[in-house]
């Protein structure tokens, strides 16, 4: 009894102490960056923006990064994460590169950020809670300029009174990334931006760099995405730099492939892309282990996503590879190139067979059937060709697109073929009739083009147009014509968007340096 009463009464002191340290553990190590002031239905972000300038609090206890998609405040002791206090939007558009300055209150307990267009954004750093006010008249200097007021809702809030000698930002360049620098109050500590923005944190008595350095990831612009089929894993890819796989849940990088050169030889079609355009298509295997890619020069390269190492490079096309997918069962990979041919090919072998005799001008897109009995091709000139995979005859044409078929995809049945055009519009097709059955056109943006850029069944059979205006996704239900749901969160314009093999998340990647995850789970049931 006296034995079981020792382990319970320990049990008992483990279960307060662990209590006692996730309450007063700070908020950084409680939840990951990937966590921290996510938009309504996104379920992680990847990638904390671009840098564009750093500022102590007044007691040097909170460093501040002001970033393209907020500001991030660190604990000066740790140097980890407290939390994002998100740039609103205004009028339908993100503030954030429209920042001029930003400023803590004398007493450290607010942060003021002003924008071009006369904005005030006042936080307040406790609680995170946020004010917006438009006033032209709201700034005012003091005489000698050490001082700063907004007056707002009758109130003035002094931002900043320095009776001691001020520490002066250097103007000047590093290349051509700015020097971005700021200085602890009592002098001791500095953080600097360097050319991969990321930060570091220097003690100016030695000299010398301190044992802490801010990584602060951010995705180029320019970039496509892709996500593995289990959605845990990101392949981003940026022209002529290497492949980059990312892990979803913590935001780190997993691997990059590099080793992919151009053999310029080989290249006979793409006169009209840039020498920098080396790599377009990517697809993940339904397991997720290998990861396909196609190129300029016409070879695919093929990639195990666990170590990084090439496994095979595929070679039979002679033009830009386009399109690229995996069966089902992931043991064939079907490839449309700029030359107008389609070879599908065995992943264990790697050979090939010929699925279209007679070549069409080029092949923008393909796609399996779930079964993999099916396979189908888009082209720029808006016919589509159906194929039989265990003959590779082909047997069907639909012809209706005025432009490039940019996304396929087959019902869960497999009766019926979806298609999305640059025309602006989605089609869904009959297969044993060859009738169209219906035609619908995406909506109209003001800022782009009207083509639905991906295309989704729900478990329902409705089918789901996806495209983007600017900086918002638009999600629209094809079956019914009705439109049904806008995504919003990132801070600038969309770049890239790709949904995983399993159709339960979408990521979405901005201008702003982030990658947003959404839950397509639960989006799809309310579009339903």
């Amino acid at each position: 009894m006296k034995a079981k009463a020792f382990y319970l009464n320990l049990l008992l002191r483990v279960l307060l102490l662990s209590l006692i340290l996730t309450l007063y553990l700070p908020t950084s190590f409680a939840q990951n960056y990937t966590q921290m002031s996510l938009p309504e239905d996104a379920k992680a972000r990847l990638g904390k923006g671009y840098i564009k300038d750093l500022l102590y609090s007044p007691k040097g206890d909170i460093l501040a990064v002001v970033s393209s998609i907020g500001i991030w405040l660190y604990d000066t002791k740790t140097y980890q994460e407290l939390t994002l206090l998100p740039i609103p939007k205004n009028r339908n558009r993100a503030l954030a590169h429209r920042i001029r300055k930003t400023v803590f209150s004398v007493d450290g307990q607010t942060l003021v950020s002003w924008t071009e267009e006369n904005v005030i954004l006042i936080w307040n750093v406790a609680t995170g809670e946020h004010k917006e006010i438009i006033n032209r008249d709201g700034i005012s200097f003091s005489s000698n300029g050490q001082k700063l007021t907004i007056e707002a809702e009758n109130k003035t809030i002094e931002l900043w009174d320095d009776k001691k000698e001020k520490i002066e930002k250097p103007d000047k360049q590093y290349g051509e990334i700015d020097i971005i620098i700021a200085y602890s109050p009592d002098g001791k500590t500095s953080a600097t931006v360097d050319d991969e923005y990321n930060i570091k944190i220097n003690d100016t008595r030695k000299r010398k760099l301190s044992k802490f350095h801010i990584k602060f990831p951010a995705f180029k612009y320019g970039q496509k995405i892709y996500v593995s089929p289990d959605a845990k894993t990101l392949a981003t890819v940026f022209n002529d730099s290497p492949i980059h796989l990312w892990d979803v849940n913590t935001g780190n990088l997993k691997k990059t492939l590099a080793g992919h050169i151009v053999k310029k030889s080989r290249i006979r079609i793409n006169t009209r892309y840039e020498p920098s355009m080396q790599v377009d298509s990517v697809a993940f295997s339904p397991d997720g282990k290998t990861l396909a890619n196609g190129s300029l020069d016409g070879t695919i390269h093929l990639w195990n996503t666990n170590s990084g190492k090439l496994k095979r490079i595929l070679a039979g096309q002679f033009g830009f590879i386009k399109g690229l997918t995996f069966s089902p069962d992931g043991k064939l990979l079907a490839s449309g190139s700029d030359d107008g041919s389609i070879l599908v090919w065995d992943t264990e072998t790697g050979k090939h067979e010929p699925f279209l005799a007679e070549r069409v001008h080029s092949i923008s897109c393909v796609s399996f059937s779930r079964d993999g009995s099916m396979l189908v091709g888009g082209s720029p000139n808006g016919d589509i060709h159906l194929f039989d995979v265990v003959t590779g005859n082909p047997t069907k044409i639909f012809t209706g697109h005025i432009g490039e078929i940019s996304h396929l995809m087959f019902s869960p049945d497999g009766s019926k073929i979806a298609s999305a055009c640059w025309d602006g519009s989605v089609r869904l097709w009959d297969i044993e009739t060859e009738k169209l059955l219906k035609t619908l056109t995406a909506p109209v943006s003001v800022h782009f083009n009207r083509s639905c850029r991906a295309l989704l069944f729900t478990d329902v059979g409705n089918l789901l147009g996806i495209n983007h205006e600017y900086d918002f996704i638009h999600l629209w239900n094809v079956t019914t014509g009705q439109y049904k749901q806008m995504l919003m969160g990132h801070a600038s314009h969309l770049v890239s968007f790709s949904v995983s093999g399993n159709g339960k998340t979408l990521a979405s990647y901005s201008a702003d340096g982030t990658v947003l995850l959404w839950d397509l789970t639960s989006i799809t049931k309310a579009t339903d």
